[in-house]
């Protein structure tokens, strides 16, 4: 592609991931055929770009509201103006020597509830892969293995970075390609399964070539909490607890405890091994694939040191799941709640004091707190037994669910298993008087 192709270029599966919005800035705008196309949909909307390259500026400059020629690596993006409620990046994270720098100054000049929409290169594309079994990983004039990409970004990766600079991804869309080689397909996504990915997920890790993600600002916390916490996790991969947990920011600083149990035979013996175990004041028992970005543990220590000390042994805390209005009829009235980046999905809903349903890839509890986890109940569906044991408790124990970002970067992908039917079949009949039992995974029983 010549050089005045590519700066005239238009993405449209991009465009139409970009929200209703009143004032944009575009980084990398090329020769601003985008925002010429968003302003063609939304006359009022003030539609700002920035690029380096100087000829496609000056026809940026007829089409979009202003623009600026600047190097994203060194300018200050202030200089841009504020209060932008959507900022636009399609092909330029990867060009950037220090995208963190580019994405935690891009907060200062948005407003708390603006958007960033990106379009990413997928390295764990196959063609990638073809090459490195190849050994010959030769850069190209353009497209994944473009010489002037600097940073290379799978899906993981790519969320990772975006959490850990305050911003909550959302997978809007994929740009896919296929491959010819058929037979090596076939073989890469037996090998994926072989390390634990379902099939489906495996595929989309192949063959998309390009994520559009929609973002949008995370809170933050300067809290200086003291809560000690533990984390325990059962472990049956290691490379997924290395990847994730062992590597999480948010618990970096807050100076957590690890504790890791490999054999498990369920979420109980894991539980009761580990809580005897462990010192911190309070228990984060998750999965292995869970990641806790920068200001997450900052987040959680500041709930868990505002809960009166009281109140604390008698505390259960999920992260995502279902709260409700009523106690008489709980499932009927049941409400999504919690906030967690789910594989590829933002889940982002309104906290509870009342949960009736919580998943079990995280929870949190005081060391003191008496649940005992179900060991009839295998893997599944324990955290929305502890839930409804509370709520029968007497006195009543309510479970909370808390808006923290984790992000669960499970290679599953949601599909119900047989093990799924048969411990939530067990949870129904443990509690005959809540009608409609559910959990983020469907219906129980």
């Amino acid at each position: 592609m010549a050089a005045d192709d590519y700066y005239e270029g238009l993405n449209h599966q991009l465009l139409e991931a970009i929200p209703p919005s009143s004032k944009v800035l575009e980084l990398g705008c090329g020769a601003g055929r985008l925002g010429e196309q968003y302003k063609a949909l939304n006359p009022s909307v003030i539609w700002n770009g920035v690029d380096i390259h100087g000829p496609a500026l000056k026809l940026a400059a007829a089409r979009l509201d202003r623009v600026w020629q600047a190097d994203l690596d060194s300018v200050r993006l202030e200089k841009f103006g504020d209060d932008y409620d959507c900022v636009v990046a399609g092909d330029v994270l990867e060009h950037i020597k220090e995208p963190e720098r580019l994405l935690l100054q891009l907060r200062e000049i948005t407003v708390p509830w603006a958007h960033l929409v990106l379009c990413i290169p997928n390295m764990s594309h196959i063609s990638v892969i073809e090459r490195l079994l190849l050994g010959d990983l030769c850069y190209d004039d353009q497209g994944l293995l473009d010489r002037t990409h600097l940073r290379f970004f799978s899906r993981g990766s790519l969320f990772k970075l975006l959490l850990d600079c305050g911003w909550l991804p959302d997978l809007k869309d994929r740009i896919l390609a296929r491959h010819m080689n058929g037979d090596l397909a076939v073989r890469l996504v037996d090998s994926a399964v072989e390390l634990g990915a379902s099939p489906e997920t495996a595929k989309g890790i192949l063959f998309t070539f390009q994520m559009i993600v929609d973002c949008v600002r995370s809170e933050q916390s300067v809290s200086s909490a003291s809560a000690t916490v533990s984390t325990i996790v059962p472990v049956n991969n290691e490379l997924q607890l290395s990847l994730n947990v062992a590597r999480s920011p948010g618990l970096v600083e807050i100076g957590s405890e690890l504790v890791t149990y490999e054999g498990a035979t369920s979420a109980a013996d894991a539980f009761d091994w580990a809580r005897v175990r462990a010192s911190g004041e309070w228990l984060l028992y998750c999965h292995q694939d869970v990641y806790l970005p920068a200001g997450s543990g900052r987040l959680l220590v500041d709930i868990l040191d505002k809960i009166p000390r009281a109140e604390r042994p008698r505390t259960l805390i999920g992260f995502v799941g279902f709260g409700t209005e009523s106690l008489e009829d709980p499932f009927r009235h049941a409400f999504a709640s919690g906030l967690v980046i789910d594989r590829t999905r933002r889940l982002d809903w309104p906290a509870t004091d009342v949960a009736v349903s919580i998943d079990e890839l995280a929870i949190v509890a005081h060391r003191d707190n008496p649940i005992r986890i179900d060991p009839s109940l295998g893997w599944h569906a324990w955290a929305t037994d502890l839930c409804l044991a509370g709520i029968v408790a007497t006195p009543p124990r309510y479970t909370r669910i808390v808006r923290v970002p984790i992000f669960h970067n499970s290679l599953s992908n949601n599909e119900v298993s047989q093990d799924f039917r048969e411990s939530g079949a067990k949870v129904v009949a443990k509690y005959p008087q809540f009608r409609g039992i559910k959990s983020l995974c469907g219906r129980l029983g």
